[in-house]
């Protein structure tokens, strides 16, 4: 399988998350000293709540951003015995009406785009329809507010999915796009009740890739033209690339014997 990682997407979306916890743990400092003043008090509770909720959402990203493995290279590791006529690409940006959309993962394999949406929280996770819920009581769910969100999968899913093939569209191609939600973590438990789209553990997900059918009317030229334009960007990373070329493997070399070790023959 080869692998196209968007690495500059990656160090700008760390870069973003440092600098909204920095900002929003000091607009949530300001607030106590905001409160000290008279008459403030309704001043220094908005901004302690907006403080709060930027600080927060900079930790998630920092989390998610700065954490080894990061999602894309679990994918990685869980589809690298995928053969090389499918493609893993991350965090590609595709314009779509004149507006810039950003991709987390997009498969593309012999059976069209199938766009990954990873999620990596732990605990017991209950879906129902279009609402999904993660269980745990107050403090747990004090406590992991600043970690990963469940958010909602569905909808998440049901707005990629028109955006991916809109964009196909936009590039003269006709693809079959298909989406299917993956947990992560290894202590996820999943109550899933039918579900409009596959929610899938990561071990699951390569068995779910092999058994979409094939579609022979996509063909090798029109997935090379795909991977080509969702490789479009500065700072490009191909994993695959990097693990192929070997060092040179050292050679034993024997050193030539003195004059005085060689036998001479006898005239």
């Amino acid at each position: 399988m080869r692998i196209v990682r968007h690495a500059s997407y990656i160090k700008s979306q760390k870069r973003k998350s440092i600098w909204l916890a920095v900002i929003g743990f000091l607009v949530l400092s300001s607030a106590m000293f905001i409160a000290m003043l008279p008459g403030l008090l309704i001043i220094a509770y908005v901004t302690m709540i907006g403080g709060f909720i930027t600080f927060n959402v900079g930790m998630q990203g920092v989390g998610r951003w700065s954490r080894n493995p990061r999602n894309d290279q679990i994918l990685d590791s869980r589809l690298k015995g995928l053969s090389d006529q499918s493609t893993l690409v991350h965090y590609a940006t595709l314009e779509i009406g004149g507006k810039k959309r950003n991709m987390s993962h997009l498969l593309i394999h012999g059976g069209g785009v199938l766009v990954i949406n990873a999620k990596e929280v732990d605990g017991k996770v209950q879906q129902k329809k279009n609402t999904w819920r993660k269980q745990g009581g107050i403090v747990r769910k004090m406590f992991s507010f600043s970690g990963p969100q469940v958010g909602n999968p569905s909808l998440e899913n049901d707005r990629m999915v028109p955006e991916v093939e809109k964009w196909l569209a936009e590039n003269q191609l006709e693809v079959d796009v298909r989406a299917a939600t993956v947990f992560l973590h290894p202590k996820v438990e999943l109550e899933i009740e039918e579900p409009d789209y596959p929610v899938l553990h990561a071990e699951e997900v390569m068995e779910f890739v092999h058994d979409i059918r094939s579609d022979p009317t996509f063909t090798a030229d029109e997935k090379r033209h795909l991977v080509e334009l969702l490789s479009v960007g500065a700072g490009i990373e191909e994993p695959e690339k990097q693990q192929a070329s070997r060092r040179p493997r050292p050679v034993k070399r024997v050193a030539a014997p003195k004059p005085s070790q060689v036998k001479r023959k006898s005239a």
